[in-house]
Parts: structure tokens; sequence; C-alpha cells
């Protein structure tokens, strides 16, 4: 099995519709930043800033406010991830019944297959894009600042049905019967080395 990564902050973006965020209620849900050490405001002041460059967030006026907390990657060492808490948003966010993939029923379609390849869309929430009427609905606070996501970002609920609905909705689109998606992997699955290759550089066209 051969894994492609691409990571860091230039993800580039899905060829989809500006996704929607809809909420069950018109009242703004604000709240505090956390507190902060110094070494913790160095460090969200770090993310934040390369987040911007990437244009993933911009600037923010909204009366909408989450705040940001910090988390270690367990696999990763001492490294941390921005993370909002989406808590209180979601408790407001309109639920979304998208069916989420089964493991049984990809293994299934995988037993007929003799080459795999698991492509991983790391950061795969950020491809998407959000409608310019609800961004300022994802956006959060730091001690130095109140920004709003532009793409997808993790936390909020409806996050993985969005998801896996644009990805099943792209495989369907071009008609691909060779490939499945289990959250933010997509597996490639072939009879043969030479159809592998041929599949692997269709997905690769597509996204």
């Amino acid at each position: 099995m051969q894994t492609y990564v691409l990571s860091g902050y230039d993800v580039g973006a899905l060829r989809v519709e500006p996704q929607r965020i809809v909420l069950n209620s018109d009242l703004p849900v604000s709240l505090r930043p956390y507190r902060t050490s110094p070494v913790e405001e160095q460090e969200i002041k770090s993310q934040v800033e390369k987040l911007l460059q990437a244009g993933l967030i911009k600037e923010s006026n909204s009366p909408y406010s989450s705040p940001v907390t910090l988390a270690f990657k367990r696999d990763e060492g001492n490294k941390t991830r921005l993370c909002i808490d989406f808590r209180k948003l979601n408790a407001v966010c309109k639920s979304d019944s998208e069916p989420l993939p089964l493991m049984d029923s990809l293994l299934d379609k995988l037993s007929i297959a003799k080459f795999f390849s698991s492509l991983y869309l790391a950061s795969g929430y950020w491809n998407v894009p959000i409608h310019p009427k609800d961004t300022e609905k994802i956006a959060f606070c730091t001690n130095f600042g109140l920004y709003e996501w532009c793409r997808l970002p993790f936390g909020i609920k409806v996050a993985p049905a969005i998801f896996n609905r644009l990805i099943r909705r792209i495989l369907t689109k071009y008609k691909i019967d060779f490939a499945c998606n289990y959250f933010d992997d997509i597996i490639v699955y072939s009879s043969s080395e030479l159809e592998h290759w041929k599949h692997l550089k269709t997905i690769f066209e597509i996204f």
C-alpha cells in the first residue's frame, strides 16, 4: 500500500459550492477567550498567523465568538494544534443526517481488489469553502483578536457530514467505482498494477 500525504497550511480548495452552516437560533453565541499562559499565547499567535497567511481565516467583527484552546498531537511529540471550543455553537447548530461510511461495507468493496492506495487528505476539512454569509458564525476569539474561518473548521458537529457528502458526490459525479472514502482518506483499489496506476492518475486529476 502506498500513502501520499499533503500537509501544512497550503491545502488548496475543493471545486465545490461554498457550504452553509445553519443554526436553529438567530441569537449569536458569544463567549470570552480562555486564559492562556504567555507560552501558549505565543503558540496561538504563531498558528493564527499561518492560518491568516494561507487565507484559511480572516480578521473579524462578528457577533459570534468561540474560544480557542491548544491540544497536543499525540503522535507528534510536543506539537500542538489550535482547537476551537464550539460546544455552545454546536448546541444550536442544525443537525445533518448524512450517513457516514461503514467499515464493513468498505471492506466488502476492497475484498475483490489486489492493489490498494490510501490517499490521506491532510487537514481535509480546510479544503472546504464556507459560504460568505456563514463565516461569521464560526468566528473564534483569542486574547489578541477575533477571527473567522473561511474554510470548514474542525470541531463543528456537522463537519464530518459535510465533508463526507462532498467527497461522495465527487466520486459519484465522475462515476468512480474504484475508490471509496472513509472520512479524510480516499482508498483506491484495483485488480492489477497497471490498472491501479491509471486509477490513481484519475483521482489526482479530479482532486
